[in-house]
């Protein structure tokens, strides 16, 4: 059983960062949209190469999600489909494992191994999340600096694991409690 703490955070990260149409499914459109924002928010035209390469990196996670959460296999993950996903196959199961890396690699746009305030600010406005939450939100899960890819790993197994609402890796998708 997941715990209702778990279950609202698996939500959110569902409503903010996926489901972008709001349809209640996430599709390969959504995928898409979330290209267009990411793009139009760094200044990346169609046909650039850093679009290219974001287009690519976010059909790729759509396939993978595809493949391991879209059980009817009807091209969209249904909510319960995702929050199996999440409960049932391990954490280090290969789309977690390519998830984690991809949201380092998207936030990490100086791509010098850490992740700072204004990178993390720049991808979670793009997906709607308040400056007031983002900034509460790092202080809490930066220890009074930028993230590496280690500090990443293991605020990101605290948002996906943890039953304890003030593990700061609750904050690593920029809401500050939930």
């Amino acid at each position: 059983m997941v715990s209702a703490l778990r279950k609202n955070k698996l939500n959110y990260v569902f409503d903010t960062f996926f489901d972008i149409n709001r349809d209640g499914s996430i599709e390969k459109s959504d995928f898409e949209m979330a290209v267009e924002q990411i793009a139009k928010i760094r200044g990346y035209a169609a046909g650039d190469a850093k679009y290219k390469d974001t287009s690519e990196r976010f059909l790729e996670i759509w396939e993978k999600l595809r493949v391991s959460a879209d059980t009817n296999r009807d091209n969209a993950v249904s909510r319960e489909e995702w929050q199996a996903l999440w409960t049932i196959a391990p954490l280090d199961d290969e789309w977690k494992k390519l998830y984690m890396n991809f949201m380092f690699r998207l936030q990490d746009t100086s791509g010098d191994g850490t992740i700072d305030i204004e990178e993390f600010t720049s991808v979670c406005t793009s997906f709607g999340v308040s400056a007031d939450e983002i900034k509460k939100s790092f202080e809490k899960i930066s220890a009074g600096g930028d993230i590496d890819i280690t500090r990443y790993a293991v605020l990101w197994k605290d948002f996906f694991t943890a039953d304890d609402a003030a593990a700061p890796g609750n904050s690593i998708f920029g809401k500050s409690s939930f």
